[in-house]
């Protein structure tokens, strides 16, 4: 059992109409009634089109209230956290907006509680003269017919889909009659397909005191619910592209006979695609499980549609699902509107922040996307009429390079400790680049003797294999290198030591402050550099260079992440040297070794 973790909250606020208070003040387009938890759009006019409401419980934001606007929800009605809301909150809502000649939708998802309190109010409502309908959403195929024959499929992020569609339909077909409408409701509803993962579940905001069950190491769960329902738990958690394939099984085998809801004809069928967030994914994660739900998708055709950011989450839960419209079926339908009148409706724009999705030109999406190359990969390295022993210099390399593989663990370790436990992968993802390309490469290899032209290449791989701050000082370092050797008429101890001063001093400390004492890679290089510069003498700099990196045991950091690391951390061990200073030792003395 694990403590949730959260902001705290007053003892008596009730969070939901706070978070519904902060969506009105961050959205000129729509009001609320607080006491009823209804926001809805004053603007759109209801005697001239059919009404679409919404609701259900809070905690799937920006379901429900993050729909309300232009060409979607005329209005949406809150419940507690995953409790839907009573009678009055929803006669409030109808009450607000809707029209009794235009007439209203209502759409909720398959749960007991909104069917009773949504079905009782619809009743209601047409008792008063109004004309109602519901269209219930059920696109879950998690759980089987044989299991869920008394209540059928849960809803789930498929819901976003018949909002936006009947929104817009009602928004841009004011002729169109209330029957008409319902049915592509239930249409669009009858071809959804929804399968969700997580690695965890989720917890509520506002409960200090909740303590969540909690998926154990390595083990996530596939088919959960958004209200905390649990799914199947598996363990090991699967590769990424596994996991997908799984999932589109489930959504679409038609060999599971409990499970297949919707036929799919998997060389011919148009469909639409939604990757949703269910709360705690990030949009880097979230854009490369799209990538990947794209690669192994198993209809032969391309989306039609691809819509991927936070839709209908359960909080902060840390997953994902997949939801297929398939737009073909909808021919087979008997209904007034046809497949493509359907991605118009998509496609129209809309001021509801919930929406995220914002390219409305059907035009462009039926454009094809290209990746190109880039225009810097027939750029042609310098070369130069320098000439070193291109063997010896390999071997001097190679060595270095693999004394900072055998050292990683140890940067590692301190960088864990001072910064952010990054340096030591980010040396080693440089090293093994470069001894990759003297594996593969063969303009790379047979250039070794022309030291210009080798340097060159080392900093290409340095810049596209190492990031953050010492990629960047790499990157630096090495091209002002290349540029003062290009100057060099011979190679030669002294030489090399000037171009590695002007180097430092004329390139790389133009676009850094850090100098000796600031703890950085700087105080190994410096000394270094300053001494062969000075003495031309190989020896007494790599004792400067050694010199220049003990110190820093003793030193507080000025740069990077470091800086913020509390003093004592740094007293650890008898003191821990700069990380990035250490990588800098590593390389000299294991190429200097071999001289």
């Amino acid at each position: 059992m694990t403590l949730a973790k959260h902001w705290k909250y007053g003892k008596d606020e009730d969070i939901v109409v706070t978070q519904l208070r902060g969506l009105v003040a961050s959205n000129p387009y729509v009001n609320l009634i607080p006491s009823e938890k209804v926001v809805f759009n004053p603007h759109s006019d209801t005697s001239k089109k059919i009404t679409i409401i919404s609701g259900g419980g809070a905690g799937h934001e920006p379901m429900h209230g993050g729909f309300v606007g232009e060409n979607l929800l005329d209005a949406a009605v809150s419940g507690s956290v995953f409790a839907s809301p009573s009678t009055k909150q929803i006669m409030a809502a109808i009450k607000t907006k809707s029209n009794k000649e235009k007439g209203t939708i209502i759409v909720i998802k398959n749960y007991t509680g909104d069917i009773l309190h949504f079905g009782l109010v619809a009743e209601r409502a047409k008792s008063e003269g109004y004309k109602v309908e519901l269209v219930i959403v059920s696109d879950d195929v998690a759980v089987g017919r044989e299991q869920n024959k008394m209540v059928g499929r849960r809803g789930l992020a498929g819901t976003a889909f018949i909002h936006k569609i009947l929104g817009s339909a009602s928004a841009t077909s004011p002729d169109v009659d209330l029957k008409s409408l319902s049915d592509l409701g239930h249409a669009i509803n009858k071809n959804l397909v929804t399968l969700g993962a997580s690695l965890d579940r989720t917890s509520v905001p506002g409960k200090l005191e909740e303590e969540i069950e909690f998926t154990g190491n390595d083990e996530m769960e596939l088919g959960l619910g958004i209200h905390n329902e649990s799914g199947t738990k598996i363990k090991p958690i699967p590769n990424i592209d596994e996991l997908i394939q799984k999932m589109y099984h489930q959504l679409l085998s038609p060999e599971d006979k409990d499970r297949h809801y919707v036929d799919f004809d998997f060389e011919n069928d148009e469909y639409v695609l939604l990757i949703n967030n269910i709360g705690g994914t990030s949009s880097f994660e979230l854009y490369a499980i799209a990538e990947h739900a794209l690669a192994n998708l198993p209809l032969k055709r391309k989306p039609k549609r691809v819509y991927v950011s936070d839709f209908v989450t359960s909080f902060n839960s840390p997953g994902f699902s997949i939801t297929l419209l398939n737009l073909s079926n909808l021919k087979k339908e008997d209904i007034s509107f046809t497949d493509e009148d359907v991605l118009k409706f998509l496609d129209t724009p809309t001021n509801a922040p919930g929406w995220k999705p914002k390219i409305y030109d059907s035009e462009i999406w039926n454009l094809q996307n290209k990746e190109i190359e880039s225009p810097m990969k027939n750029e042609t390295l310098t070369s130069s009429d320098l000439k070193i022993d291109g063997q010896k210099f390999e071997s001097q390399l190679v060595n270095a390079l693999k004394v900072l593989l055998d050292e990683e663990p140890k940067i590692t370790r301190y960088d864990t400790v001072v910064g952010d436990g990054d340096c030591g992968q980010t040396l080693a993802d440089g090293a093994n680049s470069i001894l990759k390309a003297l594996k593969e490469e063969d303009d790379f290899k047979s250039n070794l003797n022309d030291p210009v032209y080798t340097l060159g290449k080392i900093t290409e791989y340095v810049e596209d294999s190492m990031g953050g701050t010492s990629g960047g000082l790499y990157s630096i370092f090495l091209t002002a290198l290349v540029k003062q050797l290009k100057q060099t008429k011979e190679i030669s101890v002294q030489s090399v030591g000037d171009a590695l001063y002007h180097a430092l001093y004329d390139g790389l400390f133009k676009y850094t402050r850090a100098r000796v004492g600031g703890r950085t890679l700087i105080d190994t290089l410096q000394p270094f550099v300053d001494a062969l510069h000075k003495t031309g003498d190989l020896t007494k700099a790599v004792e400067a260079a050694n010199k220049g990196c003990e110190e820093t045991k003793n030193l507080h950091a000025s740069f990077g992440r470091a800086s913020y690391v509390n003093e004592e951390e740094f007293k650890a061990e008898g003191g821990i040297p700069d990380p990035g200073a250490v990588g800098v030792l590593a390389l000299i003395k294991g190429f200097t070794e071999k001289l």
